[in-house]
């Protein structure tokens, strides 16, 4: 797509989609997306070296499978270290069987959250962030909480919360990646997932899939 004709912002609706929500299915009906997750919690058998062949495999056919899988993986292990049980119970089915997009912002400047005593207000932007399905996506996304630096969940269809259209030539339109821009998002502490504490325990995974998101992220 060319840049120079693109505006740098449009409506969720101008995301390119069929291919990445095809991606998405095939790839949940590989398996892979529940690889290496608990099987008390819907996942199957497997270990993160399986996940981490899986994606390279992927990467080596389809850079946007992979990073489709390298996204949506992520916001489910997300749910899966996270102590936040009842999130985890509502979202984790449907990421595990691609009924619903997901994905972390993790090469982002955090969001800035303004306290308002019954909750969060969310303002700022998250560049680059992959597998933004217009049926709706889940995000885990770093947010600044006075101190405190925080991974928390937000649902595309919030109040406030624009999706952009990616413009960078690099990236495969399969992939849905895209800029957010938050204007006045309300976040409320159940959804919380968890500090710094989180990508500690996500590190396992993060690891097993690096070879995969760098695949991804090379200029073609």
């Amino acid at each position: 797509m060319n840049s120079s004709s693109t505006p740098a912002t449009q409506t969720a609706s101008t995301v390119p989609t069929e291919d990445g929500l095809r991606l998405l299915r095939e790839i949940a009906a590989s398996g892979l997306l529940r690889c290496a997750v608990p099987t008390e919690l819907g996942g199957l058998p497997g270990t993160h070296n399986d996940l981490a062949e899986g994606g390279m495999h992927l990467a080596r056919t389809d850079r946007a499978a992979a990073g489709i899988l390298w996204a949506q993986r992520s916001a489910i292990e997300a749910l899966v270290q996270s102590r936040n049980v009842a999130l985890m119970e509502y979202l984790l089915p449907d990421l595990l069987a691609g009924d619903r997009a997901g994905s972390m912002a993790v090469a982002a400047q955090p969001l800035i959250g303004r306290d308002t005593g019954r909750g969060w207000l969310l303002d700022g932007a998250l560049d680059d962030v992959p597998n933004l399905q217009s049926t709706g996506c889940s995000i885990v996304a770093p947010v600044q909480l006075q101190a405190q630096l925080a991974w928390v969940l937000l649902r595309s269809e919030e109040d406030g919360l624009q999706i952009g259209l990616a413009v960078e030539k690099r990236m495969p339109p399969a992939l849905c990646t895209a800029a957010l821009h938050a204007r006045g998002v309300f976040f409320r502490e159940d959804e919380y997932l968890g500090g710094q504490d989180l990508l500690e325990r996500m590190a396992p995974l993060t690891s097993a899939l690096a070879l995969a998101r760098c695949s991804v992220s090379r200029k073609g």
